[in-house]
C-alpha cells in the first residue's frame, strides 16, 4: 500500500467499538501513520499529552466521556488546543455536526466511510495545521 505525504505523522484514534477501531487503525498504519488508539475518552486526554499527535480522530459516542466533552477539554487546554480534531461519528444530522464544531472539532466525518476518505481528511487537517504554523513572510 502507498504511504501518505505525511507518513510517520502521529494520529490518535479514539473509538470505543473495538472492531471499528482495529480496522481503521490497521488501514492508517498501512498508509504509514504512527497510530495510537484507545476506546476511552479519559485515556485519550492523557494520551494526547503523552504522544503529541498531529491529529485526533474522535468518536463522539464514547461511553466513559463523550467526544464532545473530550474535544472541549482538549481545546480549553493551552497544551493541546492546537491539535486538530476530526469528529468521527455515525450521527450525520446537521445539529450534531454544528454541536461537534462548537465543542472544538475542526472537521466532522460521518462513519462508516471508506478508510481512504478518512485518511484524506487526516491529510487535510495536517496540511491546514502546517499552514497555521508556517512563518509569515
Amino acid at each position: 500500500m502507498e504511504s501518505t505525504p505525511n507518513a510517520g505523522a502521529r494520529v490518535l484514534y479514539v473509538e470505543d467499538d473495538r472492531s471499528t477501531r482495529e480496522g481503521y487503525v490497521a488501514y492508517l498504519e498501512s498508509r504509514g501513520y504512527a497510530v495510537s488508539a484507545t476506546g476511552s475518552g479519559r485515556d485519550a486526554l492523557a494520551m494526547v499529552v503523552q504522544h503529541r499527535p498531529a491529529v485526533i480522530v474522535l468518536d463522539l459516542g464514547l461511553k466513559d466521556m463523550d467526544g464532545w466533552e473530550v474535544a472541549r477539554q482538549l481545546k480549553a487546554d493551552r497544551a493541546t488546543a492546537d491539535v486538530p480534531i476530526i469528529a468521527f461519528t455515525g450521527a450525520a444530522l446537521p445539529h450534531e455536526r454544528v454541536s461537534a464544531m462548537r465543542a472544538g472539532c475542526d472537521r466532522v466525518v460521518t462513519k462508516p466511510c471508506a478508510p481512504a476518505a478518512l485518511a484524506g481528511e487526516i491529510e487535510r487537517c495536517i496540511a491546514q495545521s502546517h499552514r497555521r504554523c508556517a512563518p509569515e513572510r
